[in-house]
């Protein structure tokens, strides 16, 4: 293939596949029924192999998938980005209305946050005084404009979790021989952020599915007693996760590992709250 050149990023062929992009040279026989094929069978195993091989990492091994990233083993995983986003696909589609995310005006005027009394307030402002039906379709309007918001809201978790890490361990130094691979700059603690979040989603979509069950009235009585447990072993499941999590990406001992996942479990429920009231005020001023 002397003097070849990738169609793709320019460079000169040596072999079928460019040593710079990895695209394989053009050939008379691509576009014939038995190479689609071939392709087609390639990509699916390809990401089914991936897939799966992320996401039983994710869940037998805690903190694995961070550790090898930052290591730079990466070629093997979907990327964290990829998953975080399947992962969020699941939770909705599997999980619409889980219990944590699914909030209706209903739940705004009765609970925090933001204040009930100023909800209230603001309702009152958007629709017209003793209309009952210009209420009702309100609330309907707004409703489902929570379920729009929601699903583009639940991605800046990511981000703001990354941002309670760095501030942690902005000032942390070398830890031993493995001191390279222990995050410090931002975009290291979202990787982490990214993996740890696609577990708990995980969870919640476990968490969802038992809220099903116990919804079915076939099963509502038996199922209620063993759907609270189950739920407390998902939650006790996730803070044991997280403490291994944070043992294996920043090289902690025991006691600081139960320190930090103390802190990531009050930090999560401080943006949670925060992200509720976003969910209120940026439907509410997008309605």
């Amino acid at each position: 293939m002397s003097g070849a050149v990738c169609p793709n990023c320019g460079s000169s062929l040596a072999h079928r596949y460019c040593a710079e992009c990895g695209q394989a040279a053009p050939g008379p026989g691509d576009y014939s029924l038995r190479a689609h094929a071939a392709d087609l069978f390639e990509q699916l195993t390809s990401l089914d192999g991936k897939a799966a091989r992320t996401f039983w990492t994710l869940v037998r091994r805690p903190g694995l998938l961070t550790a090898d990233h930052l290591a730079g083993k990466r070629g093997r995983y979907l990327r964290p980005l990829q998953l975080f986003l399947v992962v969020n696909v699941l939770l909705f589609v599997a999980a619409p209305k889980t219990p944590l995310f699914s909030y209706s005006l209903a739940n705004y005027e009765r609970f925090a946050p933001p204040s009930p009394a100023l909800v209230r307030s603001l309702v009152a402002r958007a629709t017209p005084v003793g209309s009952g039906a210009a209420e009702g379709e309100y609330v309907r309007a707004f409703n489902d404009r929570v379920e729009t918001e929601r699903k583009s809201l639940i991605l800046l978790f990511a981000p703001a979790l990354a941002a309670v890490l760095h501030l942690i361990f902005r000032r942390r130094g070398p830890t031993g021989v493995d001191s390279e691979h222990v995050p410090r700059q931002p975009g290291e603690h979202l990787v982490f952020a990214l993996h740890l979040l696609s577990f708990i989603w995980l969870v919640l979509i476990g968490w969802g599915a038992i809220t099903a069950l116990t919804a079915w009235r076939p099963l509502a009585g038996l199922w209620g007693i063993a759907a609270a447990a189950a739920v407390m072993l998902l939650l006790l499941a996730m803070l044991v996760y997280v403490f291994q999590a944070t043992r294996r990406v920043y090289a902690l001992s025991r006691m600081r590992a139960l320190a930090l996942t103390a802190v990531l479990a009050v930090a999560f429920v401080g943006l949670l709250v925060a992200y509720r009231a976003m969910l209120f005020f940026t439907t509410y001023y997008t309605l």
